[in-house]
């Protein structure tokens, strides 16, 4: 533990400039009175002249300089690897004095008040430097810390705000706050693993936890593929909000995909298509999908066939906008042309501000068509069709099954499988069937 304090200290050291000022004023013991009146400048002042009188009266620390040395010595030869060889490391501790911590304590806070943050830092660690290590007191100082490398807000300091915050945590476990504080932290990091074992345990030991956690730590355990996780959780987030449309749809996809609860999928899907919003249409379309896959692998053939048939109401509905959207770049596609010759051969630079709009705009348009043609790519066009021709077949209705194979053929899904069920199925009906 304490070669990973000293690595803690070395690491924030590194980054924290010591360039504290020096006042000289009348010594006053009523600072923290000063400090919770927000007088952060008079504190200051009132510490730094109690700091200056401890530290004048300490010798032992300190160096006699070189200079002085040579003057005395002149002459004389000196054993450089000697000395060298001999010098005596200082450790980082130094004694236990709990007033000359807590000067720099509240010197420290009157710093980070003061925006002056990187002083704030060097004064956190040499108040450490007075006080042995203890469980459960030391994590405030760390905590502290923490804080002031997070209002930095520069991605150079977060490894110093997760390293402090996790010294916190480990003096004091059982504050549940720095296990969701470091659990949210490192929700959008690579560190999943860690994000998701920290808001599990908060989760383990808060009296009320915000159903938000639960949600981040279905993400993360969905993540890192433990699937059966991820479902516990979006089921605990729905214990709370059970009319949240695009997390039944989550639920029920994680289901149907990865942990094969088909039951679990089938309830989901259909609470997603009650509660999504309509103008979502893919996410109900593919609610439609789904349950038409479950209810098709189960042979209930009509269900299968109307969820079917309102994947192809939605998919009708996409390229319908998709065509408008279409329509709508080539308008804004001319007059961006048209401006342009204006501004190039006619030197209407008037019109320049408006072709940078046309510009911007006829870009959303483009990012929104290719959002379609991905949405109805994803809809399986192909499949659905393969699917409800299959049905058609069994069901007797060979004259539809033929149509849906050939739409089969259309969009390249199983096209020669498809060509053969159509010779058949126009066999079948010429004999009769």
């Amino acid at each position: 533990m304490n070669i990973k304090r000293h690595r803690f200290v070395i690491t924030v050291t590194a980054i924290i400039i010591l360039n504290s000022p020096i006042y000289s004023q009348d010594i006053s013991n009523d600072y923290i009175a000063l400090y919770e009146s927000e007088k952060y400048s008079e504190c200051l002042k009132i510490i730094n002249t109690a700091l200056l009188e401890f530290y004048q009266k300490r010798v032992e620390d300190k160096k006699i300089p070189d200079e002085m040395v040579s003057l005395t010595n002149i002459g004389q030869k000196v054993d450089l690897v000697k000395l060298f060889r001999n010098r005596k490391e200082k450790g980082f501790f130094i004694e236990d004095n709990h007033s000359i911590q807590q000067l720099h304590i509240y010197y420290a806070r009157c710093l980070a008040r003061l925006n002056r943050k990187r002083e704030a830092l060097s004064h956190y660690i040499q108040a450490l430097r007075f006080s042995r290590f203890e469980q459960e007191k030391d994590d405030i100082i760390f905590y502290e810390i923490s804080q002031v490398f997070l209002s930095m807000q520069e991605p150079l300091y977060f490894r110093g705000y997760i390293d402090s915050l996790e010294q916190a945590y480990s003096f004091n476990n059982n504050n549940y706050k720095y296990s969701l504080e470091l659990g949210l932290a490192l929700f959008s990091t690579e560190e999943k693993k860690k994000a998701a074992f920290h808001l599990e345990r908060y989760v383990s030991g808060a009296d009320r936890v915000d159903p938000e956690v639960y949600l981040k730590l279905a993400s993360l355990y969905e993540s890192i593929k433990n699937y059966l996780k991820a479902e516990k959780y979006y089921n605990e987030y729905l214990k709370e909000n059970s009319s949240n449309g695009e997390i039944h749809f989550s639920l029920g996809y994680l289901c149907y995909k990865h942990t094969g609860n088909f039951v679990l999928a089938e309830s989901s899907f259909k609470a997603a298509l009650k509660f999504t919003k309509e103008d979502d249409i893919y996410r109900k379309a593919k609610s439609h999908e789904y349950l038409g896959d479950i209810y098709f692998s189960n042979m209930n053939l009509q269900a299968s066939l109307d969820h079917y048939n309102q994947c192809l109401i939605a998919e009708n509905k996409l390229s319908e906008d998709l065509k408008l959207k279409q329509e709508e770049l080539k308008n804004i596609t001319l007059q961006v042309n048209n401006l342009k010759k204006d501004i190039l051969y006619k030197q209407d630079f008037q019109n320049y501000e408006e072709y940078e709009m046309l510009l911007d705009k006829k870009g959303k348009v483009e990012t929104e068509i290719n959002d379609l043609n991905y949405k109805i790519k994803s809809l399986n066009p192909g499949k659905l069709r393969w699917n409800m021709a299959e049905i058609y077949n069994k069901t007797g209705d060979l004259q539809r099954a033929i149509e849906l194979y050939r739409q089969c053929i259309f969009y390249n899904y199983n096209a020669s499988t498809a060509r053969d069920m159509i010779t058949k199925l126009q066999l079948k009906i010429k004999r009769g069937f």
